[in-house]
């Protein structure tokens, strides 16, 4: 194997030995940006609701 593969397998196993890839803060943020839209979706479809009276 030429030099340069050898310490490409190296560093591919190495990436595979790391137990979990942790995100927790990208997970909370996105949960917060999801709850939020879903927070105003509602409160605008309330909102509408009593202006446009639909029988």
């Amino acid at each position: 194997m030429p030099e340069n593969e050898e310490k490409a397998a190296e560093v591919f196993a190495h990436e595979h030995e790391e137990e979990e890839h942790k995100t927790p803060g990208t997970v909370v943020l996105t949960l917060a940006l999801l709850i939020s839209f879903a927070v105003y979706y509602f409160a605008n479809w309330k909102a509408l609701a009593d202006v446009w009276h639909v029988r």
